[in-house]
């Protein structure tokens, strides 16, 4: 009975186990979206900037992806740091705001990233200008 127990708990755990091994690393942090179905993977640069990756953007609201060596999209410059292309602060939101009055997920993902990293990103550095 003991045995079977263990085993029982043990075969979900090890499988979360075997797929975090398996899915790719990312360093920087993700965003979830539409209740975890969307992840935006943003970085930071050496001043602390966020970068946001173009392609989970684009996914997310439901656009064609840039292509890799794409140095606008919308209208908004992008960035090619490694193997992906990412919008600046700046150019996430110049990016949103027009899709954001009629796409609903456009909508939803820049109040997320406004409120989930830019509003905390302000903080900080408010206080640093405080503090520092």
């Amino acid at each position: 009975m003991v045995t079977s127990v263990s085993i029982i708990n043990g075969v979900p755990w090890l499988t979360r186990l075997i797929s975090r091994l398996a899915e790719p690393t990312w360093d920087g942090e993700i965003i979830h979206t539409d209740g975890s179905e969307y992840k935006i993977r943003y970085d930071f640069d050496e001043h602390g900037n966020p970068w946001f990756v173009a392609s989970d953007v684009c996914i997310a609201i439901g656009a064609k992806a840039p292509t890799k060596g794409a140095v606008k999209w919308g209208g908004v410059p992008l960035l090619l740091r490694g193997k992906n292309v990412y919008y600046s602060e700046e150019n996430i939101q110049a990016c949103l705001t027009p899709f954001a009055i009629h796409n609903h997920a456009a909508n939803r993902l820049l109040v997320n990233i406004r409120n989930n990293v830019l509003r905390k990103l302000e903080k900080q550095r408010d206080e640093k200008k405080l503090y520092g």
